[in-house]
């Protein structure tokens, strides 16, 4: 769905939209670039029957589920409303909006890395509680990423390796260590989400026939989950 509102939003411009979502049960998304057998405990996901997907934009490799608040924000690139393609100053004027939305519900909020929300952990250090991934085209671009409000924490050693590629304040910590959870609710969460990114109006109607057009070309195949 994500790639189907990039694709659409590409052709028919206008105004952006934010869509929310979780998934019912835990499942491995790879970045589009990210290897499994450098990412994943295979043998943990197969024995509990954990999918290992892929999506079709870069960043890291995540486990989702239940208490992982999903969030996709798609938006015009280009005169005369869209953004420019300054990737870097684009990125940053996302994660600090919701940033913004957010420190009123969770004081100290911030971000680190490229696009990761933190907030401070006992130790000063910064404790990871979103982590981000985008795609761009000529006219328009896709930022997504999970705010973690309920996750069950310990499952994501059980089914991630660490990741071959770290951000420098992370220094070197495991998951447990790196990753928490924000002390919000879900509600709260979303009605941060719609502030941030002034989500008021009623979305269009999903692109299904492009949704279903993707699964069946490449989303359906096991063979391109697992190709890296």
């Amino acid at each position: 769905m994500d790639e189907a509102l990039l694709r659409s939003q590409a052709a028919r411009g206008g105004p952006g939209m934010l869509r929310i979502w979780e998934r019912p049960d835990l499942c491995v998304v790879l970045g589009r670039a990210n290897r499994v057998a450098l990412n994943v405990n295979r043998p943990a996901c197969e024995a509990a029957d954990v999918p290992i997907l892929r999506r079709n934009s870069g960043g890291g490799t995540v486990l989702l589920g239940p208490g992982a608040l999903c969030w996709s924000l798609v938006l015009p690139v280009g005169p005369p409303d869209g953004l420019s393609n300054d990737v870097g100053g684009a990125t940053s004027a996302i994660m600090q909006r919701l940033a913004a939305a957010l420190r009123p519900l969770v004081p100290g909020v911030g971000v680190d890395g490229t696009s990761d929300l933190t907030i401070p952990g006992p130790d000063c250090a910064r404790i990871k509680v979103s982590g981000n991934a985008q795609r761009w085209l000529k006219r328009a671009m896709l930022h997504h990423g999970t705010l973690l409000y309920d996750f069950d924490l310990a499952a994501i050693p059980r089914f991630l390796t660490r990741p071959e590629r770290q951000p420098d304040y992370r220094a070197g910590r495991d998951h447990a260590a790196f990753v928490t959870n924000l002390r919000i609710t879900r509600s709260g969460a979303v009605a941060a989400l719609r502030e941030a990114f002034g989500a008021t109006a009623p979305p269009p109607e999903p692109p299904w026939a492009t949704t279903d057009a993707l699964l069946e070309e490449r989303y359906a195949d096991e063979a391109w989950h697992l190709s890296r």
